[in-house]
């Protein structure tokens, strides 16, 4: 009847069986002072047996009680330790799914939906999935074992009381259907709040210099009203199912009260059995009503579930085993034509890139130049044709031969919230200080880094903002200088930066090409002026290549966009309050 998704963790934990079992005699024991104690009405009520009797019966009854919760408790740390396990595994897995799912999969889907299956949605389902499991458990044995009591006790009236049950068993269906519907609006009204407060956090700078603070706020209060009315929602919606699976299971209740009472007075039934029967059938509808509270509470995690099994059907990039001899190597790409979201990005591509020599990559924003840089890293793959190092193919290569082969400095440089010694030695742990602080210096950034609090050893915060653009981007080149890999990726890394943080980025970069085989994505054409040869890029196809002197000489895309540069490289504020002015 429930998933509660232990298969995903793909592995066997038979702490789960064994607490299944021993939580289910738990239930079984649970039960039976009840059939002691219609033994021992029954006797009462017959003969008066002796004090030593009833003391004997009264002892099985705490001893049964005593045994029973012996192995709740038992069953209960088996299922509680079983259920952790296998969530915690689910988790590592998925996590290590994700890790190889290719960047196309990242840029089709909205970041925020991911994370909050893997945070708020999976800290929810590991909730209702641990302590779920052994409540349903122990609410499908119990009321089992009752009804058997039931029926021993006095079998028309015990099926007079089970007789609702499967009628009540068809509201669960039901239930679970409206559960589903609140559960997905109070979701998306969910994630609409978070996207937009998190819009208010990072965009407050803005609100406030174009006096939007407040008309956002007002934004924000609708939207909240109506993530209250949603989970008001939520919460009522499923009440009309679950009232009536209640309602029939107590009427069952209230059919053997009624037939016991009538044959009770017409002298059908002894009182002893009646008020015994009573007694079951009460505790039989109680513990049985509730159960549809806790699958109800299991059905909130069937839609996390749903959404973990779609991420874990999402293909991953194929992986081989194959290295790289050496560390100079021709790289190569053959006829490489590529789609994002089904439109065509590059077409036909096919470059060489010698051992030890800069290429750059140039041409108009959406031209393709940055994902054929990062096709050679694989971060997508190519839809024709093929990329190699050396003559293999890179999908035949180990991603960690690829990955130990290549570095790249992105323009938007990401920093975690560690030490700037460990945000540096990320792509080579082992890296002694002594070696971290020889790439920052090389770096150009020895000298801010020891002027922060705690120098190497300062914590930066989310996404290091307390540092200014070309900081972080020295920063990265540190990383990229301590990894000393033999491929380098400049993907536009002086585009987001002033002429004088420029100029440091500049000499570091300097530094860091060293002896490698360098690809370089620019905007500013004059960065590239010495590169060993130039990829020009126009609707996703190479339609100019050569050194720069060949290409400004030349008619052409490449000529164009030179002299372009060059002439607002010459433009001034000034000229533009005489425009004004006149």
């Amino acid at each position: 009847m429930m998933d509660y998704g232990f298969d995903l963790a793909a592995t066997k934990e038979p702490r789960l069986k064994h607490g299944l079992v021993m939580a289910s005699v738990g239930a079984v024991l649970e039960a039976a002072p009840l059939l002691v104690a219609l033994f021992v009405v029954d006797r009462v009520l017959a003969d008066r047996p002796s004090p030593l009797s009833v003391w004997s019966l009264f002892a099985l009854m705490v001893g049964l009680l005593v045994l029973a919760f012996a192995f709740k408790i038992v069953g209960g740390r088996l299922n509680f330790g079983a259920t952790y396990e296998l969530v915690c595994r689910i988790r590592l897995r998925l996590t290590e799914h994700l890790r190889r799912l290719p960047m196309g999969f990242w840029n089709q889907r909205r970041l925020g939906s991911t994370a909050s299956v893997l945070t708020d949605e999976f800290s929810l389902y590991t909730e209702i999935v641990t302590h779920s499991w052994s409540l349903v458990v122990a609410n499908i044995a119990l009321p089992g074992a009752i009804a058997i009591v039931l029926l021993l006790s006095d079998w028309r009236l015990g099926l007079l009381a089970l007789a609702p049950v499967p009628l009540a068993l068809m509201a669960i269906p039901w239930s679970f259907r409206l559960v589903n519907r609140a559960a997905d609006g109070a979701r998306a009204q969910k994630q609409a709040t978070s996207d937009l407060l998190v819009e208010y956090v990072q965009g407050i700078e803005t609100l406030r210099a174009l006096d939007a603070d407040s008309a956002y706020r007002r934004r924000i209060e609708r939207q909240l009203g109506i993530l209250e009315r949603e989970m008001m929602r939520a919460e009522l919606l499923p009440a009309p199912a679950i009232i009536t699976y209640s309602v029939l299971i107590f009427s069952g209740f209230i059919l053997a009260f009624g037939a016991g009472a009538i044959w009770l007075a017409s002298g059908q039934l002894p009182a002893a059995r009646f008020f015994v029967v009573v007694v079951v059938a009460l505790h039989f509808a109680r513990t049985l009503s509730e159960l549809v509270i806790y699958l109800a509470m299991s059905r909130h995690a069937a839609r996390t579930l749903e959404r973990m099994r779609d991420l874990f059907r999402t293909p991953v990039q194929s992986e081989g085993a194959q290295e790289v001899a050496g560390e100079h190597f021709v790289i190569a790409v053959d006829g490489a034509s590529f789609s994002y979201q089904e439109q065509p990005t590059l077409r036909n591509i096919n470059a060489r890139f010698a051992p030890g020599t800069v290429t750059a990559l140039v041409g108009p924003s959406g031209s393709g130049k940055s994902t054929l840089a990062h096709l050679l890293t694989r971060l997508w793959d190519v839809d024709e044709g093929r990329v190699t190092f050396d003559g293999t193919d890179v999908r035949v290569l180990s991603l960690g031969e690829l990955h130990r082969k290549t570095a790249t400095v992105f323009q938007d440089v990401v920093l975690f919230q560690d030490t700037v010694l460990e945000n540096i030695r990320l792509g080579r742990p082992d890296a002694s200080r002594e070696e971290v602080e020889a790439a920052a210096r090389a770096a150009r950034a020895h000298d801010f880094v020891a002027a922060l609090p705690s120098g190497y050893d300062t914590k930066l915060g989310a996404g290091g903002h307390s540092l200014s653009g070309g900081q972080r981007q020295r920063i990265s080149i540190a990383r990229a200088l301590l990894k000393d890999a033999p491929v380098l990726i400049l993907d536009e890394a002086t585009a987001s930066v002033d002429l004088d943080e420029e100029r440091h980025i500049q000499e570091a970069i300097s530094a860091l090409m060293r002896g490698r085989t360098v690809i370089v994505v620019a905007h500013r054409l004059w960065t590239v002026q010495h590169a060993d040869q130039i990829l020009v890029l126009e609707g996703g196809s190479i339609v100019q290549s050569g050194t720069h002197e060949q290409l400004v000489n030349r008619d052409g895309l490449y000529r164009h966009l030179w002299d372009m540069q060059m002439d607002n490289g010459s433009w001034r504020v000034g000229d533009a309050e005489a425009a004004t002015r006149a």
